[in-house]
């Protein structure tokens, strides 16, 4: 996403170093050459934003599931030295 952002600020600096000039036919070419990579490069970072939110929601459900498996095995854990526990004091 960085790469994209630098690459737009590059190319946004390079539009504006040269300006259009008072010669329409000339002067169309080269904005319309900047208008069409700013689209490109906009819709290069909307997608790459996209694709980091899917990426980013994918690993807290990831996370989420771990966190659950983690606290199914503590239960489990929990309930083992419970039952050691009461088998230690009946046999007292």
């Amino acid at each position: 996403m960085r790469r994209a952002a630098l690459l737009a600020g590059i190319l946004l600096g390079g539009c504006a170093a040269n300006p259009p000039v008072s010669n329409p036919p000339v002067a169309s070419a080269p904005l319309g050459e900047c208008r069409a990579e700013v689209a490109r490069l906009s819709a290069r970072l909307a997608a790459e934003a996209a694709e980091h939110q899917r990426a980013t929601r994918a690993a807290a459900r990831r996370e989420e599931t771990l966190r659950r498996q983690l606290n199914a095995m503590k239960a489990i854990e929990r309930g083992i030295l419970e039952r050691e526990e009461r088998v230690r004091s009946e046999t007292r």
